[in-house]
């Protein structure tokens, strides 16, 4: 069964019933299920998003749903399995983490409070992503620079292109080789612990993984107690991400992470990057193809 029924089910019986209508061909193209507040429902399928009412194969009571505050309300308390303060540090990131690696994002009004954090006041809109474990084939250049000492690989694409995809895969190729691995998994998407192995019915992965600590603290802990010989990180965040990793490049441990950017001249920009570069810490950097074809390598760049 493809990962969108487990995603829908997520959702109140009035949403997740009829989502889980849709039929198999259409529901493995869906990448996101959108909700807002006083809009319709809409689908991103190969990604484009895409008003429920203009699917034919939507029931008609999803293709005239208009959402209310109350409805995104419930929508909210039962991704949180009808506990919304468990999940408030989550929140205050501006999501909240669902079994088998989903994620719902969270629009809305906030409130800063100085002790507290970000407090969700109103929720007016969820994206709700489908992660599916799903293999890429790596091209060769790839698979060339990954059989050498890289030091610092950065995978860059746009908004759902499959970086997460393809540090999967490249995860899963490492671990063929023997390879020791430490992923930082912050948010639990990469390798999630529901998940009984990396594809259905294969073996769990050799992977040391680390998940629900911040990123720097995390590689930190991976280099002092797992001696790994790679790294790998999604969505390399700020400045003292690039602290932690330096001390490992010192160390002789390779590191791959991904990057939000639509180019390679945009990441080269990012403040992280130009960090990791001062410090000879970056090699290559590889660019998706992008949304409609995830996971996908459109340049490998040796810097």
């Amino acid at each position: 069964m493809d990962e969108y029924y487990k995603a829908a089910d997520t959702l109140p019986s009035w949403l997740a019933y009829p989502l889980s209508q849709l039929p198999t061909a259409v529901a493995e193209r869906v990448h996101e299920i959108r909700l807002r507040t006083g809009c319709g429902l809409v689908l991103t399928l190969n990604g484009k998003q895409t008003p429920a009412a203009a699917i034919p194969e939507v029931p008609e009571s999803l293709r005239e749903l208009v959402l209310t505050q109350a409805q995104m309300d419930e929508v909210l308390f039962t991704l949180c399995g009808g506990s919304v303060h468990s999940h408030q540090e989550e929140i205050a990131q501006g999501y909240v983490r669902l079994p088998g690696g989903c994620r719902a994002g969270l629009g809305g009004t906030y409130l800063r409070h100085p002790d507290q954090g970000n407090l969700l006041q109103t929720v007016r809109s969820v994206n709700l992503r489908i992660a599916r474990e799903r293999m890429v084939p790596l091209p060769p250049d790839l698979l060339a620079l990954l059989k050498e000492h890289f030091t610092g690989l950065l995978v860059v694409g746009e908004p759902d292109s499959g970086k997460t995809t393809l540090l999967r895969s490249i995860a899963a190729y490492f671990a063929a080789r023997q390879e020791a691995v430490s992923v930082i998994d912050e948010r639990g998407e990469l390798f999630p612990e529901e998940s009984s192995g990396f594809l259905k019915n294969k073996k769990t992965l050799p992977l040391d993984v680390i998940s629900g600590l911040p990123k720097a603290e995390a590689v930190q802990m991976a280099l002092r107690t797992l001696s790994p010989r790679v790294l790998l990180l999604d969505e390399l965040g700020g400045i003292e991400e690039v602290s932690a990793l330096q001390q490992g490049l010192f160390a002789g441990v390779d590191f791959i992470a991904t990057l939000h950017a639509a180019s390679l001249e945009e990441a080269a920009r990012r403040p992280q990057v130009q960090a990791l570069w001062n410090c000879g810490g970056l090699r290559a950097m590889v660019l998706l193809r992008g949304r409609f074809t995830p996971g996908r390598v459109q340049e490998v760049r040796v810097l």
